[in-house]
């Protein structure tokens, strides 16, 4: 088991990590960007390890500190023909100013630097017209150089905000050249859902997946859910799946089949968030042996109502959780509080911003659609 955590607050920038192998375990903890310092504890059997390691983990999130899907190195954004130090993750972004590089220039400037072939993550921010423009270019990039950027343990393609590209509008593309490239990777995460495919991927050294989206498709979570044999080793697993207003077309049945035969046997977290089909999903899950497995289930953003909430109420297998975050919800004010009561500070079941609204209009949607 291995749970990462950071703390920002102010100019405190800190990050906690424990790892429990066998009967021991070690705690790593530090300053973000830097190696940090160690401590090993060793236990008269692995149950013990674990149990401690989980006493931790509470006492650490309990002062404030959030698990994060990606261990962050410092992210450095990326100035033409500046030196490369591989113990920072690069960010590169291009706008369509006219005196802007393109990114693709940002990119090559990188990769002739010395050391960029020792960097282990890179983020992609806006490019130039990614409203129009796909991310095809980037990634046909990274494969054509997928030699000197073997040491890439983790990509985040998208990291783009709404002040720059609303969600909706980042163009996405198929990975499934670049996933075939890069099998290696332990982390992924995209951005924005416009045209975005898997395909079919072998990725045995994945930790975590995360894709937000204001609207995805159905063939997406297929693609997930054919390639799922090769994720022996994912943590967390998270997908917003947006709203048909744009462009989501996720069904039941395909939800359900991503979750059957046992999948994800080292899942910890999982999150199946922002749907308009929530309570479908939520009924997908009840009793569902997942459940047993996990520490973490997030089943927010979505358009959870009371027929999802009578499905939470009935379903005793939540009870093994350690968290269950239901937060922009519109379930009963009864069904509320009567989870509150039953989960405790172990539940999260804020209520949606449009919540009055939408009760009185019989209109609901999303957290994050745009």
């Amino acid at each position: 088991m291995e749970k990462y955590l950071e703390f920002k607050e102010g100019s405190s920038q800190k990050f906690w990590k424990i790892l429990v192998e066998g009967n021991t375990h070690t705690v790593t903890y530090g300053k973000i960007g830097t190696q940090g310092s160690q401590k090993t504890k060793i236990f008269n059997s692995e149950e013990e390890a674990l149990k401690d390691a989980k006493k931790l983990i509470s006492s650490k999130e309990k002062k404030g500190y959030e698990p994060v899907d990606v261990p962050s190195k410092q992210v450095v954004t990326y100035e033409l023909n500046k030196e490369v130090n591989p113990k920072y993750a690069y960010k590169f972004i291009s706008y369509e100013y006219d005196d802007d590089p393109e990114i693709l220039e940002f990119l090559e400037s990188f990769k002739n630097q010395e050391n960029s072939d020792k960097v282990e993550e890179i983020i992609i921010g806006m490019w130039e017209e990614g409203y129009e423009k796909s991310s095809k270019h980037i990634l046909n990039f990274f494969v054509e150089n997928k030699n000197h950027f073997s040491n890439v343990r983790s990509f985040f393609i998208g990291d783009i905000e709404s002040e720059e590209n609303e969600i909706s509008w980042i163009q996405q593309s198929n990975f499934e050249s670049f996933l075939k490239a890069y099998g290696h990777i332990e982390n992924l995460k995209i951005r924005g859902g416009s045209g975005l495919r898997l395909g079919v991927f072998d990725l045995p050294n994945l930790k975590n997946l995360t894709i937000e989206s204001g609207g995805i498709s159905d063939k997406l979570v297929k693609d997930i859910a054919v390639s799922k044999s090769s994720l022996k080793n994912l943590e967390s697993l998270e997908v917003w799946f947006g709203t048909s207003d744009y462009g989501a077309t996720v069904e039941k049945e395909t939800v359900q089949d991503l979750l059957a035969n046992n999948p994800f046997p080292k899942l910890k977290r999982l999150g199946l968030m922002n749907s308009e089909i929530q309570d479908d999903i939520v009924i997908a899950l009840e009793n569902h042996e997942i459940l047993k497995r996990i520490d973490v289930l997030d089943i927010s953003m979505g358009v959870l109502k009371k027929e999802g909430g009578d499905s939470l109420l009935r379903n005793e297998a939540l009870s093994t959780l350690e968290k269950l975050i239901c937060d922009f919800h519109y379930m009963t004010e009864e069904q509320t509080n009567e989870l509150r009561k039953r989960f405790g500070n172990k539940g999260s079941f804020e209520y949606s911003d449009y919540y009055e609204e939408a009760i009185e209009d019989d209109w609901y949607f999303v957290e994050v659609g745009e």
